[in-house]
């Protein structure tokens, strides 16, 4: 077991893993990371299982104390982490790479120069009470997490037991570094998928089953259009502005099972890209959905950002999950052969 220090919060830093995916009948939201390959990435760098809890800062850092030597990774965002020094000296860290930190080692996050959502993996995984099934924090219900909240300074988390991957990478990592090094970190980077652009985000989608409701120029076309991330956004779902979708006809309909990715279309016209902490339900026409493999884009856009939808088909959807799966196998193989792990 191994403890952290919030020293200053940035934002919004919350405890997440990967939801409560099976409370959907009983009105729960899955909550969980909202990116969740970075999450996963950040625990499978430090020899966790992906189910492992990670902490989840969003468009500013904090800045955090290791009172223990301590095994992390960082993934998503790039909010620019380094090592704070009393006398004002900072050493950059690398992202998407396992990293020891050394005893009374003080981390500092920036603010996200790009991306949205930056994850930091613990080895051994952040102990917080399992609520319903997760450690995930749903901020709505006040549930789950540090206390159902943000982090705040002065917060103390510890870590559940280190499993032995990440035993191995420790000693791996102290085997090829100094004695006197302060971090430890290798010369290289694991990320199999890119962080989206800042100009524009493009995310694959599937037809809803209110799609055919569009004017048939507006989904004929819907590549071509470009709407904006509202500043009404957040971990429920992203209000989109910029151009307003027309549904000549409207029916009235009752409320219907929704998921994270799902598009909605409200009377207004401006859709709502709904995220991991959506309701399970949803009572306005549904005209599409992210693919799964895009949902980690969709979690790094920022407000302010421009997205564009481009439709393709479920087989082509089922097909881009399984590589981009399979790209983080190969990436974490590519790992354990760089340290010497198999």
């Amino acid at each position: 077991m191994t403890r952290i220090r919030i020293l200053r919060a940035g934002l919004s830093t919350t405890v997440q893993d990967r939801g409560r995916t099976h409370l959907r009948h009983l009105g729960v939201p899955v909550g969980g990371a909202m990116d969740l390959l970075s999450h996963d990435l950040a625990n499978r760098l430090v020899g966790n299982l992906i189910d492992a809890a990670t902490l989840e800062m969003t468009l500013t850092g904090d800045e955090i104390e290791f009172p223990d030597d301590t095994l992390i990774a960082i993934t998503g965002a790039d909010m620019q982490p380094g090592m704070s020094h009393a006398d004002g000296r900072r050493l950059a860290l690398a992202q998407h790479c396992p990293i020891v930190v050394r005893s009374g080692g003080h981390i500092r996050f920036q603010a996200a120069r790009r991306g949205c959502r930056c994850y930091v993996a613990i080895a051994g995984g952040i102990n917080v009470p399992v609520v319903l099934g997760s450690r995930s924090t749903l901020l709505r219900a006040a549930l789950g997490g540090h206390c159902g909240r943000i982090l705040a300074a002065g917060d103390e988390l510890v870590t559940g037991d280190v499993l032995g991957p990440s035993q191995s990478l420790i000693k791996t990592l102290i085997h090829v570094a100094p004695p006197s090094s302060e971090v430890l970190q290798p010369h290289w980077l694991v990320r199999p998928e890119e962080l989206p652009h800042s100009d524009i985000a493009t995310l694959r989608i599937v037809p809803g089953s209110h799609a055919s409701w569009l004017t048939k120029a507006e989904w004929k076309n819907i590549h071509d259009i470009d709407f904006v991330v509202s500043s009404q956004s957040d971990r429920m779902g992203f209000r989109l502005t910029g151009h307003q979708l027309t549904i000549p006809q409207r029916e009235e309909l009752q409320s219907e099972g929704v998921a994270p990715g799902t598009i909605q279309v409200p009377p207004d016209g401006n859709p709502i890209l709904l995220m991991a902490d959506c309701a399970p339900t949803g009572g306005y026409p549904r005209i599409g959905h992210v693919i799964t493999a895009d949902l980690g884009i969709a979690a790094q856009m920022r407000p302010g950002q421009s997205v564009r939808f481009v439709a393709v088909t479920m087989e082509q959807a089922q097909t881009l999950v399984r590589q981009q799966r399979n790209r983080l196998n190969t990436s974490i193989l590519g790992m354990q052969l760089a340290l010497g792990m198999i």
